[in-house]
């Protein structure tokens, strides 16, 4: 398997990433090879029977099913059909990149014309002339890793919850033993020690990172940025056209590393918006720059420009230019035309722009908003506030 998975790399160097995360198990009870996201299992004595590119078609099959998120998009499908659809648009497009389909594995030429959802639909409206119905296809790993994937997720925002929760309360006490304006405060103070580790502690969960920790500080993220730009901060591969060829008239795509997302974030800097707000909430943000570019800009009645963000220096030093009215029509139109995420941070205190827009709109305050398209987020002046008022910093 180790001689299989470099071949594999050697072909697909992007696939990098997901291997090295990538569990692989021996199981002598599948039939050829699955995966779970997490594990890929596969048949020893299968695998023997494959010759060195079949080998790697193989992994490549499995680990594409992970990259384009196939298992995640199975929920409330057919299992049995879903499966036969991304195998068969999978095992098209590896074709065309070079390789050649096992024997046994799905083989429809129609499918290259399709995405899954696609192909999808077609088999459940019996389109195309494909039996269904003899397949050795078992969906209970896929099954089990959707609800398992579920079940993170909510364990994850419950987690989040707690430690706001727990940072908060924290927070209250040191409120309480502040010290009078004339009066020292003691480093070494036994009290604001405890403070720090109970605040590092809060904060330092499994999966954050130890840089991101340094430079953003210790409190968790109000927001879950992974699972709101979910689309884009998976893994970045696609079918893409930039070494594409023409076979029998079609233009037909290569699989290839996508460049890394980018986010642009609209401002709103009109007279309610306090900077506080502005600079805490991109703070808040940059755990962004975990998995994409990172842009922001004001508005108000007009657009001043976006700024690159790469650092904490760089939204320390940033200018909140603006402060007349609010006009969200010169927000939606501010965006790059081809940006993977858009978002909008605002207090709500405005009529909604004309245009449809796909954006992420974060609303501080109690404001209710119904923009065309896109999802609406509320952020409470108390979680905000936790995020003005934390004076002590670990180095």
């Amino acid at each position: 398997m180790e001689s299989i998975k470099r071949r594999t790399l050697a072909k697909y160097p992007f696939f990098g990433s997901l291997v090295a995360n990538l569990e692989f198990q021996e199981a002598p009870d599948v039939l050829r090879t699955e995966t779970d996201g997490e594990v890929l299992f596969y048949n020893p004595e299968y695998m023997e029977t494959l010759d060195e590119d079949g080998q790697v078609f193989a992994l490549a099959h499995e680990i594409c099913h992970i990259a384009f998120r196939h298992i995640s998009r199975s929920e409330g499908k057919n299992q049995i059909t879903w499966q036969l659809a991304t195998d068969a648009v999978i095992n098209q497009l590896l074709k065309k990149d070079g390789l050649t389909i096992v024997k046994g594995a799905a083989d429809y030429p129609e499918a290259i014309e399709y995405d899954a959802e696609e192909f999808y639909e077609l088999l459940m409206q019996d389109k195309l002339e494909i039996d269904l119905t003899g397949g050795s296809y078992d969906s209970s790993r896929w099954e089990d890793a959707v609800d398992k994937q579920k079940e993170q997720e909510q364990k994850r925002e419950e987690e989040i919850l707690q430690e706001l929760e727990d940072v908060q309360e924290l927070i209250d006490e040191m409120k309480e033993k502040e010290p009078a304006e004339d009066e020292d405060i003691d480093l070494e103070d036994e009290d604001l020690a405890m403070f720090a580790k109970k605040v590092s502690d809060a904060g330092n969960s499994e999966d954050r990172d130890e840089r991101d920790m340094e430079e953003i500080g210790v409190l968790p993220p109000i927001i879950d940025w992974r699972l709101i730009l979910r689309d884009t901060v998976n893994y970045g591969v696609d079918w893409s056209f930039t070494n594409a060829v023409i076979e029998d008239g079609i233009v037909r795509p290569a699989l290839e590393e996508r460049p890394m997302p980018e986010t642009e974030i609209v401002l709103d800097t009109s007279w309610s918006v306090e900077e506080d707000l502005l600079r805490n909430f991109l703070r808040e943000c940059k755990n962004i720059l975990q998995h994409s570019k990172l842009k922001a800009g004001c508005f108000d009645t007009k657009f001043y420009g976006f700024q690159e963000i790469k650092t904490e220096k760089d939204i320390d030093r940033m200018t909140f230019e603006g402060g007349g009215g609010t006009d969200f029509n010169v927000a939606t139109d501010a965006f790059s035309m081809r940006v993977d995420n858009r978002i909008i941070f605002t207090d709500g205190e405005a009529p909604m722009p004309d245009k449809t827009l796909n954006a992420v709109w974060i609303v501080y305050g109690e404001e209710t908003i119904e923009p065309k398209g896109g999802t609406v987020i509320h952020i409470t002046p108390e979680q905000l506030d936790r995020l003005i008022n934390r004076t002590h910093r670990l180095p």
